[in-house]
């Protein structure tokens, strides 16, 4: 089984958005998905408690019991777990990262979370990680984004090719307990989701 957290130290990065949207393309691509929502919000479970459907499994923990979290889907034959992180929770993080084989870094493209990249640099650093940085909620073509990507290229970590638009779609099929691969299967938002999957089950392997 392999793991990947979304992880930032600022809120609104867009992390639980990725989580949900991204495991639920995983799974359309064949995978046996399990998501575990370690943020005390909670977001990832209540959107699984309006879904139609009973995967992805979502299971509510705190980080300390991530690596039972991540036994039990083992035994369950999941081929992917998705962990959910708590922004601005420092010593939780350096666990989450830890214990999964990739971390990703949501960034949108502003002054406030470029900066902010810098925490969860040095968190993923500290614990051996491997990491990648994601842009999410970009402005539709505004210049910042290849603004943002070339300031965090000075980290040295890959950056996803694709960037995340900020669509309506990702909202309203979250309202609805789905993610926008089944919303709007054909729409540039589901593009952009698979797109998104197929390049970090690239950096998994």
């Amino acid at each position: 089984m392999k793991s990947i957290a979304f992880l930032s130290q600022k809120g609104g990065s867009g992390k639980t958005t990725l989580v949900v949207h991204i495991a639920v393309a995983a799974a359309e691509a064949g995978e046996h998905v399990a998501i575990a929502d370690t943020d005390s919000q909670q977001s990832a479970t209540v959107w699984s408690q309006a879904r139609p459907q009973a995967t992805p499994v979502v299971a509510t923990a705190p980080a300390a019991d991530l690596d039972r979290v991540l036994a039990a889907a083992r035994h369950d034959a999941m081929t992917l777990c998705i962990v959910d992180t708590a922004p601005h929770a420092a010593p939780d993080a350096a666990r989450v990262a830890r214990a999964v084989d990739l971390v990703v870094i949501p960034c949108r493209p502003t002054a406030f979370d470029i900066a902010s990249a810098s925490n969860a640099v040095d968190i993923i650093n500290a614990a051996g990680a491997l990491a990648v940085f994601v842009l999410s909620a970009c402005p539709f073509r505004a210049p910042e984004t290849a603004e943002s990507r070339t300031i965090l290229s000075g980290y040295g970590l890959p950056i996803a090719p694709v960037a995340i638009t900020d669509r309506r779609a990702f909202a309203r099929a979250v309202a609805t307990g789905r993610a926008v691969t089944e919303f709007e299967p054909d729409g540039k938002a589901a593009e952009e989701i698979r797109s998104l999957w197929l390049w970090l089950k690239e950096q998994l392997s």
